[in-house]
């Protein structure tokens, strides 16, 4: 990409937005951390404010896309960063939940295995204009894990009246997006032999992939 195109790219609203949930991130982690910060909740003392910050982040993800599609403002940029600051925001969030005791850490380890891979695999298959976009099992995994995430910033109150009913839901959540993931990963694999094959014979990825150029995904119509 060059850089006159990146920095067209950069200073767009959709962008914008995807940046300030980057930018969220240390302070949901902070407030989630420093037990200063929390609010007294009925008989519980919560890391609320961390919840407040990081369910304001989340928000804008829903309004980058409407207007990255109304006002033309879609990016190959944008494409890449957007997952990538989501699950960033899940996993750091997760993190932060675990070192205070709310979340179990077997969750965590789980995720981070799967969202790293996924990360290094879409990266390089961005360098070649490859994106595999999401599918429903994806997105309701997503959804499953964000429900749970919010549910456990308020664990004390489950683990002693709702027999844990925060982690039965990241459990479910866990699984859903092991369940995604490799339906990615069927996908990946084929995209990347094509790569593959198509450095050591000198043609198209289209071309391994058996796609026309008419075929192939306009990228720049897609979310950011």
């Amino acid at each position: 990409m060059r850089k006159e195109d990146l920095k067209n790219q950069i200073f767009t609203v959709p962008n914008f937005l995807t940046f300030l949930r980057f930018l969220s991130v240390p302070f949901f982690m902070w407030c989630t951390l420093d037990p200063s910060t929390y609010l007294q909740v009925g008989p519980y003392r919560l890391p609320v404010v961390g919840l407040i910050i990081m369910a304001a982040a989340a928000a804008t993800d829903l309004f980058d896309g409407f207007i990255a599609r109304r006002f033309n403002q879609g990016s190959d940029l944008g494409i890449m960063l957007d997952p990538f600051a989501d699950k960033l925001m899940h996993v750091m969030a997760i993190l932060s939940l675990t070192i205070i005791g709310y979340i179990h850490w077997a969750f965590i380890v789980a995720i981070a295995l799967k969202e790293l891979t996924m990360i290094v695999g879409g990266f390089f298959m961005a360098n070649h204009s490859r994106l595999i976009q999401a599918n429903m099992m994806g997105k309701v995994a997503s959804f499953t894990l964000s429900i749970a995430v919010f549910m456990s910033y308020f664990h004390p109150f489950f683990a002693d009246k709702a027999f844990y009913a925060d982690w039965i839901v990241i459990g479910i959540g866990v699984v859903l997006t092991y369940a995604a993931f490799f339906n990615y990963l069927g996908q990946a694999l084929r995209i990347i032999k094509a790569i593959f094959a198509s450095k050591r014979n000198g043609t198209t990825v289209a071309h391994e992939l058996g796609e026309s150029e008419e075929e192939q995904p306009d990228q720049s119509s897609e979310q950011k």
